[in-house]
Parts: C-alpha cells; sequence; structure tokens
C-alpha cells in the first residue's frame, strides 16, 4: 500500500470515517443470475487484486501488506437478492444505506457485489462497494471501462471464461505469511523514513523549499474556515439520494462563467446549502469545503489511490449562479497550485507510522472540525455500456464522508451527470429539503 491507501485503511476502524465507496448500475433489464455470476468470475480473473486482503503491521504502524486470500471463495463476495413487491426508488436507495453502513470482514478481500432484482418489477441494479484503500473511483471506473463491453454479448460469456472458481482463486504472486508480510510493511515504511531523511539532511537548500511548500499545503488545509452552526452534528448514520442533470447543461454553465463543468456542479452544491441555510433563518457566508482532485500521471493505470485534496472556504452566501461559479473555480484553482504531488506523497508516507489507535480516536474529532462538506467529482462510462448483457441505463457513485456533514458525489454516463448524495441526517436533518434544495441550485445554474 502506499501512504494514502494506509490512511484509508486504518480510517475504516472508526464507524464515524469508514471509507466504503458504493456504485450503483440502473439495468434495463434482469439478467441471468449465472451470466451475472459468470461475468464476476471473469473479472476478478482479470483483477487479482480483488482476491487479495489486507494484513497490517503488529502495531498497525508503518504499511499493511495485499495477500492473496487463501480462502477466497466468489460467492462470499458476490450476491443476489430481490426487493420485496411493489420496490421503487426509495427502497434501492435504502438497500444502498444498508450495505453502506455494513462493516467488511478483515479476513478476506473488502468488496462486494449484489445483483439487485425486483427493481419497478422487471429491472434491475448491479450494487458495488469497495474498500476505499483498494483504489480511487478514477482508478476503477477507469479498469471497468476497459472491461466491460460496450454492445450486447451475441454469445454466451461462460464459454470463453473459466468453469470454476479455482482460476479467480489462483493467486498471481506468491504469498507470504501474515507475519512476513505485516515485517515487509514495517521494512517499506522504515526504508522510507530514512530515504527522506536522509534526502532532507543532504540537500539543506532543497529541504527548504520542501518545508515552505509543506507548510504551504499545510496552511491551506487548516486556513481558518467558519464551520455552519447548522451542520454541526455528527452520526455513523446515512441517508442518500439522487440528482440528476444531463451534462451539457453543466457544460455550458461552466463555460458561460469561465470556469469547469465541476465548479459549475460545485457550485450549485453550495447554492443548495445556501437555501438549506436561509430557509433555517440562518445567514452564513461559508463553509469549509474539502474538493478531491487527480494527481496521477496519464500513465499510471494500477490499482490504489492516487489522490489529494484540497480545502476551500465554500461561499454560501446570497449570489447569482454565475458569481458562485466563478468565485468556486477561482478558489479551487489558487488552492490546487499550492499542491505539490511530491510533498503530498511524502507526508502521506510518513503519515503510516501514525499509530492505528490515533487514526481510531484523534482522526474523526479532527476532520469534524476541519471539514463540514466534501464535494466529489468523477469521470463515468463515456460510451454505452453493458454488464452480463443488460444495458447500464445510468450509474451512481456514494463516496465517504469521512467525518463531515455530507459528500456529494457526481459522476457523468452516456450524457448524464448523475449526483449521489451522501448525508449524516444528525447535521443534516432535513434531507427531503436538502434534495429539492439541490435540485432548485441546479435549475438555477443551468436555465440562468
Amino acid at each position: 500500500m502506499n501512504g494514502t491507501d494506509t490512511l484509508f485503511w486504518r480510517m475504516g476502524t472508526n464507524p464515524m470515517t469508514r471509507p466504503h465507496v458504493t456504485w450503483l448500475w440502473y439495468l434495463d433489464r434482469t439478467p441471468d443470475w449465472t451470466t451475472f455470476l459468470d461475468g464476476c468470475r471473469w473479472v476478478v480473473r482479470k483483477l487479482p487484486r480483488l482476491t487479495h486482503r489486507v494484513v497490517d503491521t503488529p502495531v498497525r504502524a508503518g504499511t499493511p501488506a495485499w495477500v492473496p486470500d487463501p480462502h477466497f471463495r466468489l460467492t462470499r463476495h458476490v450476491h443476489r437478492m430481490r426487493l420485496p413487491e411493489p420496490a421503487g426508488d426509495r427502497d434501492l436507495l435504502e438497500l444502498v444505506e444498508w450495505r453502506n453502513g455494513a462493516d467488511f470482514d478483515p479476513l478476506h478481500p473488502p468488496w462486494e457485489a449484489t445483483l439487485v432484482e425486483g427493481y419497478h418489477q422487471d429491472r434491475a441494479a448491479i450494487l458495488l462497494k469497495w474498500h476505499h484503500s483498494i483504489g480511487d473511483a478514477v482508478t476503477i471506473v477507469s479498469v471497468m471501462g476497459k472491461l466491460l463491453p460496450d454492445a450486447a454479448p451475441t454469445d454466451a460469456p461462460s464459454r470463453s471464461r473459466p468453469p470454476d472458481e479455482d482460476t479467480a482463486r489462483r493467486p498471481v504472486t506468491a504469498a507470504r505469511p501474515p507475519l512476513s508480510s505485516a515485517a515487509h510493511g514495517v521494512s517499506d515504511g522504515t526504508r522510507t523514513l530514512l530515504r527522506e531523511t536522509a534526502r532532507w539532511l543532504t540537500t539543506p537548500r532543497a529541504t527548504g523549499d520542501r518545508v515552505r511548500l509543506a507548510g504551504r499545503a499545510a496552511a491551506q488545509l487548516l486556513q481558518p474556515v467558519a464551520r455552519s452552526p447548522l451542520l454541526r452534528g455528527r452520526s455513523a448514520a446515512m441517508r442518500c439520494g439522487v440528482v440528476t442533470v444531463p451534462l451539457a447543461d453543466l457544460k455550458a454553465a461552466g463555460k458561460a462563467a469561465g470556469a469547469s463543468v465541476t465548479s459549475a456542479y460545485i457550485s450549485a452544491v453550495l447554492a443548495a446549502l445556501h437555501r438549506y441555510h436561509a430557509h433555517h433563518g440562518i445567514s452564513h457566508r461559508s463553509v469549509p469545503t474539502l474538493v478531491p482532485v487527480n494527481i496521477r500521471e496519464p500513465f499510471e493505470t494500477g490499482a490504489g489511490n492516487i489522490v489529494a485534496s484540497v480545502r476551500i472556504a465554500g461561499p454560501i452566501g446570497d449570489m447569482p449562479a454565475a458569481a458562485r461559479t466563478a468565485a468556486v473555480h477561482a478558489a479551487i484553482t489558487e488552492a490546487r497550485g499550492a499542491l505539490v504531488r511530491g510533498v503530498y506523497t511524502t507526508l502521506a508516507d510518513l503519515g503510516t507510522w501514525v499509530p492505528g489507535p490515533v487514526h481510531r480516536l484523534f482522526l474523526p474529532p479532527v476532520l469534524r472540525n476541519v471539514v463540514d462538506l466534501v464535494v466529489t467529482s468523477v469521470p463515468g462510462f463515456s460510451r454505452t455500456t453493458f454488464a452480463a448483457g443488460a444495458h447500464v441505463a445510468n450509474a451512481v457513485a456514494w463516496a465517504p464522508r469521512g467525518g463531515a456533514a455530507a459528500n456529494i458525489s457526481m459522476a457523468s454516463h452516456d450524457g448524464t451527470c448523475s449526483i449521489g448524495t451522501n448525508l449524516d441526517p444528525a447535521a443534516v436533518t432535513d434531507t427531503g429539503l436538502f434534495h429539492h434544495c439541490l435540485e432548485q441550485g441546479l435549475r438555477e445554474l443551468v436555465t440562468e
């Protein structure tokens, strides 16, 4: 694991910061169960990481290791269920909430896939859930986009796939005993620490530059931004929803304000918070907002998390949509200018030496005090996609809150932007009102 992977793994020990990523694929029909199971077996064969589990170090300091699960069984991770009739959108979202709140068994690979039948009678959905330590959404979408076909199959997938689970169970690399893996993690972490210490001591001028850059990045993340008095509650519960908007409309709104699609989308979320606060009679200027950013190079396509975060004062005051979009774009551009990948990854690697109990006990209150909102934007499938022979009509993602009051995630799919809302009901107590405000914010953005 790299330093960011390790951070996500250790965050999972506290229910308040559990880093589960959930992805829902809406299908136009119910696929054959055998075909679906066979397709999952084929994907696992192509992605051996899905057969690996995590072995942490004895003192939960240093980097954990991925090792093949000697007891891997596909049916432990792939499930089938049917919603009680008549089942609609809310029933599907309640299923997402239930599965998102269930923790993974640490003795086995941290992921699951469920074929959900009975949605709107003859339709179905695929619910995917994985631990963030496996990889960020950009990695997962990129890999799945390459594996999923862009046309309905003309023959049975099982003809070209392995006949049993033994192939999926077969590790690509030799397994190390758990103790050896833990020692390997400590060894890697020690080498990283010694290497960085030596480099900082032997290159004083460069060290000074790194210190200034690290200080600049820390100041950006810890800049004082008053938290909202309306969003102070926290719990481990989840309330989720979905709002959609045409991608072309968001692009046009961003272009009109001289900003990106992401900035336009974030401004609509902040406009929703403005309306939500105004409804409760509260005037607040801004909220501390965390925006994950992709820092990978084009050639980096493997598993893991190659992502950083910038923190801005998200404007929720009363202002026109175009002005809010421009303000968000300027704030993100400035924050990204202070982000240096080398400094970020070095600090993340050194952070693996923070003992596990510190992550569990102290990280949640720290995050709670510095972030109210997380706003995530990930690429989706830009082409027609099929899974188990069924057309993927839409795809929605829900990202972990990480101690914030809400994480709002946008993913594009075949010309539609679907916004998944992961709300903490202890903070956003009227979730129905918030979704109404979000719809108004998007409508104002694309019609102004």
